[in-house]
């Protein structure tokens, strides 16, 4: 099977972040941080833009060690699959960071990924995984999609949070 195409990967990634960041740019600092507000669990806005920062990480993560023929690690740990301890994992990784550090360094990592994907060569996304783990897609254009997607498709995570968040931000302007 071949990989998703990549220019319509990056425009997907990219409206997703420009559809979170507007309704981001609508929370005060506050409203931003406040806990139990996102999904109907504990999370804040800005749990939720660390959430989004940590699978572009493990993209970029991924990119890396795909072309050294490994599994990705992500600040030393191992991906397994496991994505609720991955998840509670960053959550409480970032828990006391104060939101401009998250904004930024999801700004930065945001900034990576597209770069990353952009510099790719056809053949760079489209290489073969090295490694024997079927659990992984056996392309590196799939494998990103899969990091990145949702249920409604590759590369579209954003959107799987839009729902909650512009819920959020409705309720505190209705």
């Amino acid at each position: 099977m071949a990989p998703p195409d990549r220019e319509e990967a990056l425009a997907t990634i990219r409206d997703g972040d420009e559809r979170l960041g507007a309704l981001f740019a609508r929370l005060s600092e506050d409203a931003s941080v406040r806990r139990a507000t996102i999904g109907g669990g504990e999370w804040s806005a800005k749990d939720l833009r660390g959430h989004i920062a940590l699978w572009e990480e493990l993209a970029l993560a991924t990119i890396d060690a795909w072309r050294l023929g490994e599994r990705a690690t992500l600040h030393g740990r191992s991906f397994d699959g496991d994505t609720d301890a991955l998840n509670a994992w960053n959550e409480e990784r970032k828990r006391d960071w104060p939101l401009e550090r998250v904004r930024s360094e999801a700004a930065e990592t945001h900034r990576q990924l597209l770069a990353a994907i952009e510099a790719m060569e056809p053949e760079g996304w489209a290489a073969a995984r090295t490694f024997d783990d079927d659990r992984v897609p056996p392309d590196l254009g799939s494998a990103l999609g899969g990091i990145l997607g949702a249920e409604d498709g590759p590369f579209r995570h954003a959107f799987a949070h839009l729902p909650d968040l512009e819920a959020y931000v409705a309720s505190l302007e209705g």
